[in-house]
Parts: structure tokens; sequence; C-alpha cells
């Protein structure tokens, strides 16, 4: 039935200087040439090339539309040794696909090179001063710029991709505003295909980007431009909208998965009313992947009052969120495994309380989650004979436990797509006949461009559909349905995994047996104590009655009680299959066996992999390029790797498998490039779907952004003359206002702060130059930041806190910054978005132990009483504590700070001053001396210089301790070295 080859190709490429095809005719050529990376023959591309070549500006183009080929034909231009332009934000993919493109345009030496970590100090600044074009990673920039490895002077421009990312405190805007305050010249071009992202927060999101990429221009190209319209519209592709309606049971699911978010969403609304936008919180915008993400984002300030009900909701939507789309994408019997592992991991135990389970599991929409769902795999039956449904399948009842009669129901696009292709490969017979075969023989094979190309949502759906449509043959000689053969493997592999499970439980459960009986004897000691009436602070009185929101105790006794029936039958279906595949393994084992002999016997010994003769023509028949006339691609939806494909394989069938907007647009620009091929597209759908909500709400919420960016243009106001940096007023309460009433003022230096290069992955460093401070890059060994000779900062957020505390890291950090400097300080920083407070009221336990993070900060500054905590709600409020810290201490010295914690062979003596506290003693010495009664932190020095060691100490008089460093201390000191301990003991 199908001559077509089937293929998989997920890193689908094409050598550049060979093309796809053997022979090529005049007009591929032509219109290869047309269609070049950097060529521009559409219209509307040649009208933001030029408008971005004469001013400076952010591009704002729709997804798809070709925003990878406007800037590689911008990188073109600036490829000249002579110029030096920098390309920021690009991911590694974009950089190989960029590369690719520019070495097809002839950009081939140097072309694009990319400077990351491997690339060590002397090699960069080779590169900046050979020129040419250079994708360097942020942090490595922002440090060669603030060190003057990179004259500013040097760079031509920058082009900075995916500008939606550039905020406040993003190190892309440091760079740019370090950049347009040395370089006046230099241009900035930004880009971005995400209009969503500019209207997501802040009162003027547009004006402000502008700001941080410093641009004053915007150039704003949607599908409704009547640019990009007019020249789309032209020629457009053969389209085919083929809307599959779902099966009953798809539909049942897809129904009872709606009405437990809405639960959600209402519960959630019920609770977090004033602490949440309402408008947002609706089941459409549940679809998307965002919508959990910005729950989160919104209660993270307030993440302490909210209750742990809300926060278990709110996880419930990923989880709700992810069964919406793996409804259609996954086979029935994946998605039946995927419900069952919930309901396994939902189990109440003793680990797992009645308030750490998923609400939603209870309701009656839950329930019909799951037993619609396993009744679409198999169904529990006491009878053994054979029904349709066995009937239709090829699965042998000897197979499969004793009750159980499989079902297996496919997804119903898999049969509309083989009707597809039945449609296809009518359609190319009816245009390739025998005549048509002779005459194009040996002359134009490009003309019989069949290639059939399946555009899926991933990678496991295209996986999963090659195997279909790769045993749809050996299904139908069988005389049972198409999926059959793909269903009854996975069914296989299900039971093999149920019986597994068995063993998991019993490992899990035997061992638990005495925690079992101490619980039952705990619940009979309470239900004792509530027939005598008596009950514990903090219980409830057993004669009071309760109203419980939401329901009474007998609802909620009930839910725990359907959650451990389903687990239990569940469990015992694993017991039972495991119990069958035990004694059926022999047979099995058996059967394999012979099959393997069988397949060996009918090997061809010519064809045998030990043979020494090597076949020319064998080899070229199964290792030879593939005929474009009977061709089928499946592969995934891969962004703009995808513009790439369509220009390389040049498809006349194109299969939209899964809907996406973005892939949509780029087979209209394939097809206004390519006018000569007549491209036929298939677009598929479930009709009234989540997929089919889902496209829908995806392009109106871009045509809802574009028009609200178009808005904004039209009224916004970018000030002119605007300060690139903001200084803050400490500099006026240093004047001295005795000199002439204050009109005689003193110059005032730049304060500045040394930091380690490691801390230019947080926000910080930019805050702190945007507030006037001169930054100094460089590797510290001690500390991140050095405010003063004096002053030596530890920053840690929250989660770098616990890493530091559970690694013996930050005892380390404390303990160098004690010996080197005479004011360590501990700054512990909150995020911006989440609440100021190290633990929420509801984690607060009555006993502390000495596991908790409390505990351990205590034991922290007992055991370095110089050591200083600061506590900063973000990074804004610590630029502010740091301008403080400064106000009377001295500018650090750069060399001295990098000299500090060197190895003695290391460190310059000129620099050390007497500023730094001397490290000439050993310091496990130290902390036993200072562990010693009467010694403290005051007269701990003074003890070191004047006696040798601890023996030396040890043997002094008691008149000579108590000259030394008082009475009472010497007194205290001298009874602990000569106290008897053996007395005390009799």
């Amino acid at each position: 039935m199908y001559y077509l080859k089937l293929i998989n190709l997920h890193n689908f490429s094409l050598p550049a200087e060979t093309g796809f095809s053997p022979v090529r005719s005049p007009q591929a050529e032509s219109s290869t040439q047309l269609s070049h990376p950097c060529t521009l023959p559409l219209e509307f591309h040649r009208h933001i090339f030029e408008e971005l070549l004469s001013e400076d500006g952010l591009l704002v183009l729709s997804r798809g539309l070709g925003l990878r080929r406007i800037i590689c034909a911008l990188l073109k231009i600036y490829s000249d040794k002579e110029s030096l332009v920098i390309l920021l934000n690009a991911n590694g993919n974009e950089l190989n696909f960029i590369k690719e493109e520019l070495a097809e345009c002839g950009v081939k030496k140097p072309g694009l090179r990319v400077v990351n970590n491997e690339t060590n100090s002397k090699e960069r600044s080779e590169l900046y001063i050979s020129g040419g074009i250079l994708s360097i990673t942020s942090r490595i920039l922002i440090i060669d710029l603030l060190q003057k490895r990179i004259p500013s002077y040097l760079i031509t421009g920058i082009l900075v991709m995916h500008a939606e990312r550039v905020n406040e405190t993003s190190t892309e805007a440091f760079i740019l505003r370090i950049f347009k305050e040395e370089n006046k010249e230099g241009f900035i071009k930004a880009f971005s295909d995400s209009p969503e992202s500019f209207i997501s927060s802040g009162l003027s999101p547009l004006q402000t980007t502008l700001q941080l990429l410093q641009l004053r221009k915007v150039f704003i190209y949607p599908r409704f431009h009547v640019m990009v319209r007019d020249c789309l519209e032209q020629r457009k592709a053969d389209v085919t909208e083929l809307y599959q309606p779902l099966s009953p049971s798809m539909n049942e699911i897809q129904q009872a998965i709606t009405e437990c978010i809405e639960a959600c969403l209402s519960e959630i609304k019920k609770g977090n009313g004033n602490l949440l936008n309402v408008d947002d919180l609706s089941v459409e915008n549940s679809f998307f992947r965002s919508f959990d993400v910005i729950i989160k984002r919104q209660l993270e300030p307030v993440w302490h009052r909210v209750s742990s009900k809300t926060k278990l909701i709110v996880n419930d939507l990923t989880t709700l969120r992810k069964l919406l789309e793996y409804l259609v994408s996954y086979d029935c019997v994946s998605f039946n495994s995927f419900l069952e592992t919930i309901i396994t991991s939902q189990t109440p135990t003793s680990a797992l309380s009645q308030q750490q389970q998923s609400p939603w599991l209870s309701l009656d929409a839950g329930n019909t989650i799951f037993s619609v769902a396993k009744g679409r795999v198999f169904i529990r039956t006491s009878t053994t004979n054979p029904t349709d449904n066995t009937q239709k399948n090829s699965y042998s009842a000897s197979k499969l436990p004793p009750g159980i009669q499989p079902v297996l129901e496919e997804l119903p696009k898999w049969n509309l797509l083989a009707e597809t292709l039945d449609e296809i490969e009518s359609d190319i017979t009816s245009h390739t006949t025998e005549t048509s075969r002779a005459s194009y023989e040996g002359k134009d094979l490009s003309r019989l461009n069949n290639t059939v190309l399946i555009m899926v949502e991933n990678e496991r759906e295209c996986s999963q559909l090659r195997e279909y449509l790769s045993t749809i043959h050996i299904a139908e000689r069988q005389g049972v349905s198409k999926g059959s053969i793909m269903l009854e493997r996975l069914l296989k592999n299900y039971f093999k995994w149920k019986s597994g499970m068995s063993k998991v439980s019993k490992n899990l459960f035997n061992g638990n047996d005495k925690e079992k009986c101490k619980e039952v004897n705990s619940n009979n000691g309470k239900d004792e104590q509530l027939k005598r009436g008596t009950f514990q602070r903090g219980q409830q009185p057993p004669n009071k009655r309760r109203r419980v929101r939401g329901g009474s105790s007998t609802a909620t006794t009930s839910a725990v009680s359907t959650r451990k029936l389903k687990a239990k039958i569940l469990e015992e279906e694993a017991q039972e299959i495991a119990n069958f595949i035990n004694s059926n393994q022999t047979i099995i084992s058996e059967a394999s066996t012979v099959s393997s002999a069988t397949i060996s016997s009918n090997n061809d010994p010519s064809t045998s992999c030990y043979d020494d003769e090597f076949d020319v023509e064998a080899f070229s028949t199964y290792f030879g390029l593939l005929d474009l006339r009977d061709l089928i691609i499946v592969r995934p939806i891969s962004g703009d790797e995808d513009d790439r494909i369509l220009q390389s394989v040049k498809p006349k069938y194109i299969v939209v498998y899964h809907p996406d907007q973005a892939f949509v647009r780029r087979v209209e620009v394939y097809r206004a490039l390519h006018p000569d091929i007549p491209c036929k597209v298939f677009f598929m759908m479930y009709e009234n779907s989540i997929e089919e909500q889902k496209y829908l709400s995806a392009i109106r919420k871009e045509k809802d952004a574009f028009e609200k960016l178009i808005r904004e243009k039209s009224i916004m106001a970018i000030p002119l003359g605007r300060p690139l940096r903001i200084f803050n007023n400490q500099h006026e309460s240093l004047i001295n206002t005795r000199i002439a009433g204050g009109r005689i003022t003193q110059q005032i230096k730049e304060p500045k702060i040394i930091i380690d290069v490691r801390e230019f992955r947080s926000s910080l460093p930019s805050l702190l130059h945007q507030s006037g401070i001169e930054i100094l890059p460089c590797t510290l060994t001690i500390g991140d930041y050095i405010l003063s000779p004096n002053l030596c900062v530890e920053r840690k957020s929250i989660s770098d806190l616990i890493g530091s505390f559970n690694s013996g890291r930050l005892y380390a950090q404390c303990e160098a910054m004690s010996i080197h400097y005479k004011q360590p300080i501990l700054l512990i920083e909150f995020d911006k978005n989440q609440s100021f407070t190290l633990q929420s009221i509801n984690e607060f336990r009555p006993d502390i132990g000495m596991n908790d993070i409390s505990s351990k900060l205590v034991l922290l500054t007992k055991t370095f009483p110089r050591l200083k905590i600061i506590w900063s709600s973000n990074p804004i409020a610590t630029v502010e504590i740091f301008q403080d810290l400064k106000k009377l201490e001295e500018e650090p010295n750069l060399e001295i700070a990098q000299m500090i914690g060197l190895d003695d062979g290391e460190i310059d003596d000129s620099l050390i001053t007497n500023n730094a506290i001397e490290s000439d003693y050993n310091l496990v010495p130290q902390e036993f001396l200072r562990s010693l009664p009467g010694v403290t932190s005051k007269n701990y020095k003074y003890i070191m210089t004047k006696v040798e060691n601890l023996k030396e100490l040890s043997q002094l008089s008691k008149n000579e301790m108590q000259n030394m460093i008082g009475n009472d201390d010497g007194n205290k000191l001298f009874e602990f070295f000569n106290k008897d301990v053996k007395e005390e003991k009799k």
C-alpha cells in the first residue's frame, strides 16, 4: 500500500555545497538563490532591513515571519574585519544555525566566532582587536568592559536577541548602559518575536524596555500589517483543514479535567481573592504553561501567608494542565500509566498526611478521569469468551492475565493521518504516470519532488507516529486495527511495569509493620481518651460540635477511604499481574529462544556481517542518498530550525499534525519564497478540544499584544538627555558647608566597590553601577564584595545559605574573613518577589533542632563574635545598605584585595598595610584559646603576643595570669589549668 519511505529526521541538516538531490535543474538553482538566508526576496523583509540600517531601534516581529533571516542579513553587512559587532543573548542552537547560514552566504573566514568561559583573557583580547562578528556571553562581556580589556571605542555596534528578556536587573541592560556612556557613535539594534512579554507587567512596559535598551525607536510588524499581509497572500498554499472529533471517552475525560480545574480555581479565589488578579484566573488561561508560573509569581511576596492547601492546589494546576496535553498526544496505555503513578504517589501513608493530598482526586470528576482512562485500555470481566473488542485486536488471550479484556482505544488522529497519506499517495499516483516518468527520467528529477513532511509537537509523538505508520501494513495483513501492533507492545510493557510495582510496594510497606502497630495502639489510646471525655491542650473537646468549611468530617473521611480503596485496587491488580507473569516466564523465554533461532536461520549468508566481500551496489542501496519522490519525514516542531528544513527539503505535501501558530507562518513564508512548488498543506486539529482552544487563544493573545504595543507606541514619550546613571544624594552630605556657605566645594571621588567576578551572575553589580558606584571586578579569594580595607561582605541567597551550611563552606568563608578583615559581614539577601521571612509562621515548631537554619545561624555567630549579619529584602535595599556602610570608610585597594588570602609566596609584602589583620598565628590553637574560661574577644590577641604556645600559657603562675588579663579572668584561667579532675570524680 505505502510505497513512500518513512524516516524520522530530528537533527536533519544538509551540506550547503552538495545540496539535497544529486541532480538539480536550473530552475531549482535559481529558486535556491532566491531563498538564500542572507538574501531578502520578500518585500517586507527588505523594508524592515532598510529601516534597521538607517536607524537604531527595536524590532518586534510575529513568530515565524523570518526574524533570523533579517539578523543574518545584518550580520553579513557587518562581517568586515574593520568593524567589531557583538551579538548578545543568542543560545547554543541559534548560534549553530546562524553560523551555518552565514557560511552559506560566504561569511566563512573568520565568520561568527563564539566567546565563552573556555576562551581565556589573552585570546579574548586578540579577538577584540581582530574585529568581525563575535557572540559573547553577557557575564564575560561586562567583566571585560569594566576591566577595559575591550575598548568601547572599538565596538561598532551591538545586536541584542530576545530583547523581551532585558529588564532593570539584567546584565544586558548593564552592558548597554556602559557601552552608551563610553561610545556615543556605536549602534544598538534589538530583536524580539514575543510581543506578549512586553505587556505582561508595568505601567508602560514598552517605554521602559526602550530606555533599558538605550533606544528611541520601535518597529512593530504583526501578521496583520498591510505590507506583510499583501506579500504573503499573493501566493497562498492549498490548505485542507481536517477537524477530527474526540472519541466519547476522550471527551468525557476532557470535561472531567476541566471541572477539576474549575474547582481548583474557585478554591484559590475563595481564599486568596485579595492577593491575586481574579480576571486572570480563568479556565482558558490555565491551558498555557505560563499560567501556574504567573500565579506563583503573584503569591511569592505573601507566600508565608498562603495556606498549605493553596500551595498544593497551585501545584495541582500544573498536573491538570499536563493531563490535558497528554490526553491528545499520549496513547491510551501511556496515559493510564501516568494516572496510576499519580494515584500511587497520593496514597495516604504515614509519610503523606491528609493535608498534603491533592483535593481534586476526591471529586467525582477525578474518579471519572481514572475510571474512563482505564476503560480505554482494558476492562475487567468474569468470563474469558472473546467479544468484539478482543476480535478487533490480535493480542492472544493466553498472554493476558485472567479476567482482563483488552480495549486499546486508538487516538482518532491516527486513522485520520493514515487516510490523509492514502489521499496523498493517490494524488502522487495520478500525477506521476508511466509516460511522465519516462519523459522526465534522467532529465529533471527535481520536479518529481513528492516529499511529505509531517510536523508533530515533540520527540515522543514523533517516535510514536513513526512506529504507527511503520506497522500499518502488518496490522492490515493480519486483519486487525491499524494501531494494534504498537498498542499491544505497549500493553505488554505495561503489564511488566505493573508487576514491578507490586515488588516495590512489598519492599516499602512490609518493613513498616512495626510503625503500623504503633499507629494502631496510639489510635486505640485516643479512643479510650474520647470515651473518658478527656482531651489534651490544643485539641477539640469531644462534646463540642464545630463547623468545617467545605464539608463535614464524614466527607473528609469518605474521601480518604476512597483514595485508599483506589490504591488497594491498584495494588491487587499489580500483584495479580505479577503472579501471572511469573507463572508464564518459562513459556515466554522458550518462545523468544525459538523466534531468535528462526530469525538466524532465515538470514542470508551472503549478507552476513562477517562476509569479507564488500558490495558497493548493496551499500549504495541502503546507505545512499534518499530519493525525494518517495520520502516521508516525521519531525518535531523546533522553532527557527523549521525554516531551514523547509528550505532544504522543499516538501510538496506538509501535514501539520499538531497546530502551531509559528509553523503556519513559516509555511506561508516558504510558499511565498517558492512560487514554483505546488505546496499542499493538511492542517489537523481535534474539534471542540483543548488543542483547538489553545491554538485560537494563542492567536488572539498575540493580536491583542500587538494592538496594545501599537497603542502605547502612539502615546509614549521618551525623554531626551535622560541620565544613564542615577547618583545618590550621599555625595551632598559629604560637602563641607563651612567653606563659603557650601559654594566652594571640594572634589569628591566616585565611591568604589571591589566585586568578585562570580557575583556578576546576580543583578546587584548592575544596580550598584546604576547608583553611581564604580565597579572593580576581579577574582577574590576571600569575600564577594570589598567595601573598604576593613569591610568584607559575603553575599548569600536563601538557597545558597542552606547549601553552604550543609557543605560547611560558609564556616570556612567566615573563618577566612575573620582572619584577614576587621569587620566581616554576612549578607543574607532575599529576592525582590519573595516574602521577607526566613521561615514562615506555619513552619515553626515547638522544639528547635540542631539541623534547623536558625540554630546554625546562632552557632555561627557564637563561633565568630565579630561577624555581623545583615538582612536585605532585595538587591535594591542592598545598594542602600552598601552606601550607608561606605560613608565613613576609606576606598578599597584593588591590588591588596587580590593579594589577601593567597599563599605566602604569592603575596607582595609592600602591599600589606596595618589595616589588614595579621594572620601569623595558627587557626586551631586560636580557636582553642578563645574557648578557655577567662579568655575573651578583647584579650585573646594580647595573650598571643605574650606567650609562644598553649604549653607556655598553662605553666604560668596565678599572679602572672592576673597581671596579664586581670584578676577575675586570670583566676578563671589558672583554675582551669590546675584543676584536679581525678579528685572531683572521687
